[in-house]
């Protein structure tokens, strides 16, 4: 039996004692669990939190890209009727000030000096917010100006001044046989990964073509309506946060280490959460809301602008160069490629999206060589971190875009190209890596097919098509959950994975009904409280079905076992006899309710039933990233445009995106999932970037940043979806809240080339660049 059905048959065992083709809530149409309360906005977000006596608190921002902090004055600002504090890195002296992903080197507060446009320098707390806002211009700085390094060109010239004069602080993962990851590797280098597999000079020689070619990927940002806001008090001592981040444990740790306190004297709540992207992953503004608390002794609410926003974090650009060997039937032999990401002004999450963007390029192909040196560049611009899709979508766009090239150069068709270099299910990934859990080459032809490739089209009008690939679910990721049942059969869910709109607390919740064999509205998911909710690493990396959903898929079936064991000892049969169905056990043709029979034994209060579950990937270190991927995310995408070569203007006439989310757990999230995503990517490719003017963002205000519109629209946009069952969740599910932004900016690419034969490199792709491209053909 070949690894990939050996995984199907692991997952399947996880389902209830029913046949696969009976199961009632898995991949059904199920109401989503917050759908009501959002629709009739009841819904409570973190934004809509407030608490007696509450604060509220602004920051002072930068306006300098890189700068020397000669002196603050705060002194106007306190004594201002209304103000309670206002704090400054003096503020942080006996505290832990540093915080980011792997490396720490972000203060709560500048320290010394400014390292972007937008980097906090001081906060007030006040009343209310108008008089911390007026508080904030009243706070006078001095400042000695540096030398701005805005591009990763400035960042890496010999005479560059430097961000950081000392290493920082790491605590890098170690790496597998084939991966090395390398902190602070030179000058403005935030971090270096290496992945190197078989000899690449003698592959690159046994070659009969080798193609180099740069490609540039812009920055866009993650754009969510909520924006950034923590809800910080203490009580006793006790620290207790509400905020909209993915990562309430992760922050809970962050808290703990920052003020040196132990964890358990840190209660982190997580509500509903107004769109994240990753852009809400990991440590953010919460330690400036828990130390204006400390200092004022009131709860102290910290609520950004949207234009904020926009200089708190955002995804990376970067430069990738890629040198590529091919036989002359189009077979792939060997990749060379060197990668720049623009990591801004600290570390945040850059060196692991450093490392996915390097460990992804190869994408779902054979090669006999690899060599990927990727570093993460240090410039004086905001931020980068993770961004959905993380390092994919960059590594897409110039491996999609570049296969496309070579094949047109060597006259080969591009579809036949990716067919017959593409890994097959249970294949392994770069040699002992991972087994391919997809069948790429299936999705592929279904969204060719679906467009209309290879059908004659007048010039001017063109196919392109484009794979998305991306491993999801992190390394030794982990997840506990609890399943309770209560005396009347009604369920809840209790797991840290956080509902950021794509539907995680439905599913989960289908997950239990499921394997209990209940009604889906009789379960409900519950709020999460890292003092009640079991332990979980984090909302990202498309993770929450296949970790999460596997704690929650072994907490029911062992809530469940505990229920017939229960049920078994008052019928004096056997478990294995019974048969659990809507809160009755069955035997023998025969019905007996489960209440009655709890009610009795307990003493006439009843009880509940809790079961456990945990589940992580473990490591190994026969891998590039010292882990087995737990699943390859797919997406296959498909675009026909129509392009005008007298102004480069274009219209996208047909768009399809496609995905294998393994088994569909909930059908209508998941086509929301792929469409967005779809969606996300087409307004990067087409126009969404951060633009800076010298040292100052001019697109940092949702006026000036351009998304798309309704008349942006394709005019025919269509999603399929895939069930492959090879996914290692529940059922035999795997995640996709990544996959619809992989492959868009490089099928778009593709399309305008095959429209009218000019290839552009960079995001976004605009009209202007077609001209020029189209111009300089001519010439």
């Amino acid at each position: 039996m070949p690894p990939y059905s050996r995984r199907l048959d692991t997952a399947m065992k996880h389902a209830p004692m029913h046949a696969p083709n009976q199961l009632r809530v898995v991949g059904s149409h199920v109401a989503a669990q917050d759908g009501l309360a959002k629709v009739t906005g009841t819904a409570l977000y973190t934004f809509d939190r407030s608490l007696p006596g509450m604060l509220h608190a602004k920051a002072l921002r930068s306006p300098h890209a890189h700068a020397r902090i000669v002196n603050i004055d705060t002194s106007r600002a306190a004594a201002m009727a209304g103000v309670a504090v206002v704090v400054t890195a003096k503020d942080l002296v006996g505290l832990n000030p540093l915080y980011g992903v792997r490396i720490k080197d972000q203060p709560v507060l500048a320290i010394d000096k400014v390292r972007h446009y937008g980097d906090v320098v001081a906060a007030v707390a006040a009343e209310d917010e108008a008089i911390a806002f007026r508080a904030l211009s009243a706070i006078d700085v001095d400042y000695e100006l540096l030398p701005p390094v805005m591009t990763i060109a400035d960042a890496l010239a010999p005479d560059a001044p430097l961000l950081f004069d000392q290493p920082q602080i790491t605590a890098l993962r170690p790496h597998g046989e084939t991966g090395e990851g390398i902190p602070e590797p030179g000058p403005n280098l935030l971090y270096q990964f290496n992945h190197d597999v078989g000899d690449i000079e003698a592959a690159l020689k046994a070659c009969d073509h080798v193609y180099e070619d740069t490609f540039s990927f812009s920055r866009m940002t993650p754009y969510h309506m909520e924006p950034f806001v923590a809800l910080a008090r203490l009580e006793g001592n006790i620290i207790e946060l509400w905020t909209c981040s993915q990562d309430p444990f992760l922050i809970r740790q962050d808290i703990a280490n920052i003020f040196s306190v132990p964890d358990h004297l840190v209660r982190v709540h997580a509500s509903y959460v107004g769109g994240g992207f990753g852009g809400k992953s990991f440590c953010k503004l919460e330690p400036l809301a828990v130390l204006l608390a400390r200092k004022t002794g009131r709860p102290v609410r910290l609520c950004l602008s949207l234009d904020e926003n926009f200089v708190t974090l955002s995804q990376h650009a970067a430069i990738l160069i890629l040198k590529t060997g091919v036989k002359a039937d189009g077979t792939f032999v060997a990749r060379d490629a060197r990668i720049y990401m623009d990591g801004g002004a600290y570390s945040d999450a850059s060196a692991i999206v450093t490392d996915k963007a390097g460990y992804r390029l190869p994408g779902p192909y054979r090669w006999t060589a690899l060599r990927t040196r990727a570093y993460a560049v240090r410039t004086t611009t905001v931020p980068a971190g993770s961004f959905r899709g993380f390092g994919g979508t960059q590594a897409n766009f110039a491996s999609e875009s570049q296969i496309d090239m070579i094949a047109r150069r060597i006259g080969l068709d591009p579809l036949d190209v990716r067919i017959r270099n593409m890994l097959r299910p249970g294949e392994f990934y770069l040699d002992r890596d991972t087994p391919i859990y997809s069948d790429f080459a299936l999705g592929l032809r279904k969204a060719a097919d679906r467009i209309g490739y290879g059908q004659a089209r007048p010039r001017g009008r063109g196919i392109g098509l484009a794979v998305g690939f991306k491993d999801a679910g992190g390394e030794a990721r982990a997840a506990r959950a609890a399943v309770k049942i209560t005396v009347t059969g009604r369920v809840v869910v209790q797991a840290g994975a956080c509902e950021l709109g794509q539907g995680i607390a439905t599913a989960l919740s289908q997950i239990a009904a499921e394997i209990l064999n209940v009604p889906y509205d009789w379960v409900r998911y519950g709020e999460i409280d890292t003092d009640i909710s079991p332990y979980d690493q984090g909302t990202h990396a498309s993770s929450g079905i296949a970790v999460a959903g596997n704690a929650v898929a072994r907490a029911a079936q062992d809530v469940r076992a505990q229920v017939l064991a229960f049920a078994a000892e008052k019928l004096r049969c056997n478990p294995d006899d019974l048969y659990l169905e809507n809160w009755t056990a069955q035997k023998g043709g025969k019905t007996f309710p489960l209440q009655p029979l709890a009610v009795e034994y307990f003493g006439g209060y009843g009880c509940e039933f809790v079961g456990r579950g945990f589940f992580k990937v473990d490591e190994d270190l026969t891998t590039a990233l010292n882990a087995k991927r737990l699943f390859w995310m797919p997406s296959w995408i498909g675009i026909e445009v129509e392009v005008d070569e007298e102004t480069g203007q274009y219209v996208i006439m047909d768009f399809v995106a496609g995905t294998d989310a393994g088994r569909v757990i909930n059908a209508a999230a998941v086509r929301g999932q792929i469409e967005g995503g779809a969606l996300q990517g087409l307004g990067q490719a087409m126009f969404e970037t951060l633009v800076y003017a010298g040292e100052e963002l001019m697109t940092a205000t949702p006026l000036a940043y351009r998304l798309p519109v309704a008349a942006d629209l394709p005019k025919r946009f269509r999603s399929f979806v895939e069930e492959h069952g090879m996914g290692p969740g529940p059922f035999g599910s795997k995640g996709i809240g990544e996959a619809g932004i992989l492959a868009v900016a490089a099928a778009l690419a593709n399309a305008i080339e095959d429209a009218v034969g000019v290839r552009v490199t960079s995001l976004p792709i605009t009209p202007e660049k077609i001209l020029s491209a189209l111009d300089e053909a001519k010439r």
